[in-house]
């Protein structure tokens, strides 16, 4: 143990003791909290639940156990059992969750999954204490989680531990381990493109996009469209997921910043003249309608990624009366799960429709807890019906009132499903699991083990609420309020707000009664994901609403709608900055990394008079709108811009007309050279030290050139391996290291310049002598 290790350790202590926590966790034989808490992460920074995350789990991770053992069974070992962690490993997880979520802030669910389960992976892969960590032990430890999860995502968590804990606080005697790791990273965002281009096949023109696997794949994005602006929703979640999608491709919004919006979300601003005249009488624009959110990734270095931070987004005029349709619509639906969590929020209770010690029907209860408007064997069909046309909460009361009107006739009786939540609540009272009691109309105890009249059954309010929060946590509603930047905002203020857990609708093909159901759940980015296709168990809505059954297997991402809306503006000229500031950002350069516009579109931004366009063609207008881009040199734009300063821009341009007659995209990079006569006579050897290549920065170029230079590197070792005095040898060795060297430099050199600027001029061949063939 080095002094850097109990450094960590004493600041993770020091850290913990001040929220009061706990550093001997007592563990069972399995390495978890014999309380089954642990550290409550989400009660000691005072995050809202749900979810509400643990650290009591510090024994092995089992999945990586599982992998161990079968490579120990292959070698005739005896395998490994689940146990505690050693006290060294136990107290450098508990230290970085303390360092990572009350130093550094981060969020609970990052230090639960980005933190915590990597670090009990190394531990469980390695028999060493932490600062005996080598190379090798964390290569094994890389191997087990890429083997844990196919997307490769554990091990790279794996390696970010190393660089972001060990390194970071020096905890290993090794020393820095992360640079000499040598092991390739995942990018930000990995997505595998359905329309890979095969080996063999090259780039042939202007229309292949940059990075186009982070746009939607187009069949999947229309067939959105197709369902959330047409479709009818069969349900009044998917009612919520429609609008939020609807929102979210008119907005650009991240999935948590549509999940978050404010009911209160309605901003419009007036523009007046100098006299104080609406603007819009002089040709402008006399009101704009902004929408208000809670931006996302808006948090400094230092500080607290939980807070809430407010902004506005201005809404196109084409979208203004669909985004207000859409969400007016969202706040009018949900406007009784409001009115109940605002009851709730401010009286504390679980059932604020009456007064703790009153005594109500069982029957009336059942819904309110359940959320099932169905409590008498009936007939409903055409209520559902009716309601599932327009989720009118009216049809709701109605349904009421009809059970209500034909209960006690003789031939009525309660449903099962009523009986059966009966039952499994008195099985609970028998066994001493609750401190709820059946009572008669005057509140008097019935036995526990009489058969019970359920319609003249009671129950005590008081004592049901006491029974929900021990025994049904999930049906408390979400009442705290969240941190923003401006105080609180409180539940009940956001706007797609949902019944909780509303089983008999979502699992049972029912309806949920929200004017009377008691949990109501604060909105959550998931219940986006999982329309989309996020959760493979979960039906998306391409699975329930796709017109044929091959777009009911589709999936999209979610931010990729914010790529595509990104790359849209810049297509059609929308400046930078207007598209930076639209999406919250604080640098022109993050709105470059989601524009994925073709060649093609991005020249098609850059203006060139309209007669000389005319003039040019559209070849030689492509290589003109290159060059005022920067994306172009070789010998015809270096005598191009010589004339253009010499003589002027139509003597400029005339010359580009005669000479500019071929734009040629070629698998390495751009080539401006006219073979009109003549093809290329080197067949597009580019990298051999041709003059007219000019570099680019599209990955399907490197792509190809790194495959290139695999194969001459591979090819050199072979011709090393069978060492010769030969001329034949020495004149492939001196190829095939040209060949590679010109591979490399092009590799290396900036977009737009030229690889070889003295290089031979490979269009011209060379005049034939008096003494050659």
């Amino acid at each position: 143990m080095n002094r850097n290790y109990r450094a960590f350790i004493e600041l993770g202590q020091t850290l913990a003791e001040g929220k009061g926590l706990r550093w001997d966790i007592p563990l069972d034989d399995k390495g978890i909290a014999q309380d089954g808490v642990g550290w409550n992460l989400t009660a000691c920074v005072a995050d809202v639940p749900p979810p509400t995350y643990y650290l009591r789990d510090l024994g092995a991770d089992s999945k990586a156990l599982a992998i161990l053992n079968m490579e120990r069974a292959s070698n005739g070992l005896e395998p490994l059992h689940s146990k505690p962690l050693s006290a060294g490993w136990q107290d450098i997880i508990k230290a970085a969750v303390a360092e990572q979520l009350l130093f550094k802030r981060n969020t609970t669910a990052h230090v639960y999954k980005h933190i915590v389960r990597p670090l009990r992976v190394i531990a469980t892969c390695v028999g060493k204490e932490p600062w005996q960590l080598n190379l090798d032990d964390l290569h094994t430890a890389i191997q087990v989680g890429k083997a844990i999860q196919a997307s490769g995502k554990l091990g790279d968590l794996v390696v970010a531990i190393v660089k972001v804990v060990f390194d970071a606080h020096h905890v290993c005697d090794a020393g820095q381990m992360y640079p000499t790791l040598d092991v390739t990273r995942l990018p930000v965002r990995r997505s595998k493109s359905k329309h890979t281009m095969s080996e063999d096949e090259l780039r042939a023109n202007l229309e292949e996009r940059k990075r186009a696997e982070r746009l939607p794949e187009r069949r999947a994005f229309w067939e959105l469209v197709r369902i959330v602006m047409t479709e009818k929703p069969r349900t009044f979640m998917d009612e919520l997921r429609f609008a939020a999608i609807r929102a979210m491709v008119i907005s650009g919004f991240r999935i948590g910043e549509a999940a978050l919006l404010p009911v209160d979300w309605k901003r419009e601003r007036v523009y007046v003249d100098s006299k104080g005249q609406p603007a819009g009488e002089i040709g402008g624009i006399s009101t704009s309608l902004m929408l208000r959110h809670f931006a996302e990734k808006q948090q400094s270095e230092e500080s607290d990624s939980r807070i809430l931070r407010e902004n506005t987004q201005p809404v196109p005029d084409m979208f203004r009366q669909l985004l207000t349709e859409t969400l007016d619509r969202v706040a009018q639906l949900t406007q009784p799960l409001r009115d109940t969590l605002k009851l709730q929020c401010e009286t504390g209770r679980l059932l604020p429709w009456y007064r703790e010690n009153d005594v109500v029907p069982f029957i009336e209860l059942y819904t309110r807890v359940t959320g099932n408007p169905i409590w008498l064997d009936i007939d409903c069909s055409s209520f559902l019906e009716r309601y599932r046309k327009t989720f009118d909460p009216s049809v709701l009361q109605e349904l009421h009132q009809y059970q209500n009107k034909n209960y006690g006739r003789e031939s009525s009786k309660l449903d099962m499903a009523v009986y059966m939540f009966g039952n499994r609540l008195q099985k609970q009272m028998q066994n001493g699991e609750t401190v709820v009691w059946f009572r008669n109309a005057g509140g008097a105890p019935i036995a526990r083990d009489r058969r019970m009249s359920w319609g003249d059954t009671y129950l005590n309010v008081g004592e049901l609420e006491e029974h929900i929060r021990a025994t049904t946590p999930t049906k408390v509603s979400d009442m705290a309020p969240l941190s923003t930047e401006n105080g609180a905002i409180q539940s009940w203020e956001f706007l797609f707000l949902q019944p909780k857990r509303s089983l008999v609708e979502e699992r049972n093909e029912g309806i949920c009664d929200i004017t009377r159901c008691m949990a109501v759940s604060r909105p959550d980015p998931l219940f986006i994901g999982y329309a989309l296709g996020d959760a493979t168990r979960i039906p998306s809505l391409f699975e329930r609403y796709g017109a044929t059954d091959e777009d009911r297997v589709r999936s999209i991402n979610s931010h990729s709608l914010r790529h595509l809306q990104n790359t849209e503006l810049f297509r059609l000229g929308v400046a930078d900055t207007i598209i930076s500031k639209r999406f919250n950002r604080r640098s022109v350069a993050q709105s470059y990394e989601y524009d994925h516009r073709s060649l093609a579109e991005e020249l098609d931004q850059i203006e060139i008079p309209h007669e000389v366009e005319i003039i040019l063609g559209e070849k030689s207008g492509t290589v003109a709108r290159m060059i005022k881009a920067g994306k172009a040199n070789g010998p015809i734009v270096d005598a191009f811009r010589r004339i253009q300063s010499a003589e002027g821009d139509s003597a400029a341009f005339e010359y580009l007309r005669v000479e500019a007659d071929g734009f040629h995209a070629t698998p390495y990079g751009h080539c401006l050279n006219s073979f009109t006569v003549d093809p290329c006579p080197k067949h597009l050897e580019c990298f051999a030290n041709c003059r007219h290549l000019s570099a680019t920065d599209l990955p399907e170029n490197r792509q190809n050139l790194k495959r290139l230079e695999g194969k001459f590197k591979a090819a050199i070792e072979t011709i090393k391996s069978r060492p010769t005095t030969s001329l034949g040898w020495k004149n492939q060795m001196d190829h095939a290291e040209r060949r590679l060297a010109g591979v490399q430099k092009l590799l290396v050199t900036a977009p737009g310049e030229r690889v070889f600027p003295d290089g031979v001029d490979l269009s011209t061949t060379k005049r034939s002598g008096v003494l050659d063939d």
